[in-house]
């Protein structure tokens, strides 16, 4: 087990005790009723797991980092530990602490839990951080298990996208796929490319499908315009961005 990891293990299971010591009533981390039997002296670490989960229910970020927490220290050896790191780790990138939970996420990792909600988790911490370089490895690990998951497959396209690897972005985002149907990013993604490696054609080829499939997506009819225009078709961008703002007008007074 990592220093570092250790050291935030213990100091955040310490604010947990301070906390449960000063009496439930004067702590932002109330158990229900149901679960302060349990919870009396020397709670296991199953008890505190119990009740990680169920804070991280009520998105009670902070306190369910603090069960996890406690849990892990009281027993470094229990048969989940892996899985409890994991859950220590997303509770305190959801409670806003992305730097503090990579490393509790990289021990969970480290310890074999392998699971796509880790690597999709650590890779968002690694991406709020700009460790893109860190983060590619997690997304492209979470489309080892799923490579249709489209969370990852626009995350790890705008990082590609970001870092200048327009091949890259090819490559992951015009193979064969099972599911045929890219989204609005990975559109835009796919055509930026393209168009960053003189594909013209391709890059309007890719958003004239997104235009049918996404009609009311005025990002995609104004990129498309951008390309038509660098074709030289100046009266088919205005054309686009014509219909698109006409499907916009239409919707809005709809909604109305």
């Amino acid at each position: 087990m990592s220093g570092s990891f250790k050291m935030k293990m213990a100091l955040t299971a310490m604010a947990w005790m301070l906390l449960v010591g000063a009496g439930w009533a004067q702590s932002s981390c109330i158990p229900p009723d149901s679960m302060k039997a349990k919870l009396t002296g020397e709670p296991d670490a199953s008890a505190l797991n119990e009740l990680g989960v169920w804070f991280g229910e009520q998105q009670k970020y902070d306190c369910a980092a603090r069960a996890f927490a406690s849990s892990l220290q009281m027993d470094s050896h229990q048969k989940d530990f892996a899985h409890v790191a994991f859950e220590f780790g997303a509770s305190l990138y959801l409670s806003g602490d992305a730097s503090e939970a990579i490393s509790a996420l990289q021990e969970a990792e480290k310890f074999g839990y392998n699971d796509i909600k880790l690597h999709l988790v650590l890779a968002q911490a690694l991406d709020s951080t700009r460790a893109a370089h860190d983060a590619e490895v997690e997304w492209r690990a979470a489309l080892e298990i799923d490579p249709e998951y489209s969370d990852a497959l626009d995350s790890l396209s705008n990082d590609l996208i970001a870092g200048g690897n327009y091949k890259g972005a090819v490559e992951l985002l015009d193979n064969p796929r099972v599911a045929p149907q890219r989204t609005v990013q990975q559109a835009m993604n796919l055509a930026e490319a393209y168009a960053r490696l003189n594909r013209l054609k391709d890059g309007e080829n890719v958003l004239q499908d997104a235009v049918n499939t996404y009609p009311d997506s005025m990002p995609l009819a104004q990129q498309l315009a951008t390309i038509l225009t660098n074709l030289g078709r100046k009266d088919e961008a205005e054309a686009v961005l014509a219909i698109a703002r006409d499907r916009q007008s239409n919707g809005t007074e709809a909604g109305h």
